[in-house]
């Protein structure tokens, strides 16, 4: 008897379990399609934004450490973008080991860096890992919106003006498709160069140093929007299939424990037959 209450104890809690999963998965795919509707809507701008900042970056008339690899010391800024939350598969341990391979090699090429974590998953990690002297957070926010990337970009233009850093570096999983995304280490700064507008002339008016750091914002600002969304899709991405493999094998934990629960209770109910049925032949 304390077997079958036992077992009924692990059906009631697995059943429980898979209500939950099932409930989380469901909340994913809501969550992963407004996700998706926003990256769409931002891909094209963020496109254009970097194609024009490549440009300028390509011309020949400018001479601005932000667009061109420098030839002295470099020193990085690493962002790394993970979640607040787990169970979602290995989708924030890819971001962080990710992370921890180009620390490394860092490291190796002796190029001082540190590292502004978004989410609160790398950052516990990461802190652990490196010390909390080179890993700092930035403050969570409800939503991914606007303010959240215009704050996060003002920060980093801020520490390029006063030469913190001369290179930025943000690592995230980029979404793919529902079943699929892919971690990738992306180069923000210096700015991309368009091997095509070598040599073009660009006429800033009024003040070329304001415009540019202006343009410098704006385009971080796009970068770093799209950044959000792309790892808020595969976020949701990955915890709903994580969840759905979670129902999945609660479904057929219940299986099993019904199976053994349904034998032992039928052996319980044969040797009471055959204590009766002896009973009944001695008298």
């Amino acid at each position: 008897m304390s077997s079958l209450k036992f077992l009924k104890g692990q059906i009631k809690s697995v059943k429980s379990t898979q209500k939950i999963t099932r409930a989380m998965q469901l909340i994913s795919v809501a969550r992963l399609n407004k996700a998706r509707e926003a990256l769409e809507l931002s891909i094209p701008y963020t496109t254009a934004m970097k194609k024009m900042i490549a440009a300028v970056a390509g011309s020949g008339n400018l001479n601005i450490p932000m667009f061109k690899r420098s030839s002295g010391e470099q020193q990085h800024l690493v962002v790394v973008v993970t979640s607040d939350r787990g169970l979602c598969g290995s989708f924030n341990a890819a971001v962080i080991k990710k992370a921890k391979e180009y620390c490394t090699t860092l490291q190796t090429l002796n190029e001082s860096f540190y590292i502004r974590c978004i989410g609160k998953r790398g950052y516990e990690s990461l802190s652990n890992y490196l010390g909390t002297g080179l890993v700092t957070k930035v403050p969570a926010a409800r939503q991914i919106d606007t303010k959240l990337a215009n704050s996060i970009a003002k920060n980093i233009v801020k520490d390029l003006s006063l030469n913190k850093f001369n290179a930025v570096n943000i690592i995230f999983n980029n979404f793919i498709s529902v079943m699929q995304y892919e971690t990738i280490n992306e180069q923000v700064i210096p700015c991309e160069v368009e091997a095509n507008n070598q040599g073009t002339s660009f006429e800033f008016e009024p003040v070329l140093t304001g415009m540019i750091e202006e343009l410098i914002e704006k385009y971080l600002i796009a970068v770093i929007y799209n950044v959000l969304l792309e790892n808020a899709a595969s976020e949701h991405s990955a915890r709903m299939t994580a969840m759905d493999n979670a129902t999945r094998n609660a479904k057929k934990m219940l299986h099993n424990l019904s199976h053994k629960y349904n034998r032992i209770r039928q052996a319980l109910i044969t040797k009471e037959l055959i204590e009766i049925i002896s009973g009944a032949q001695a008298i």
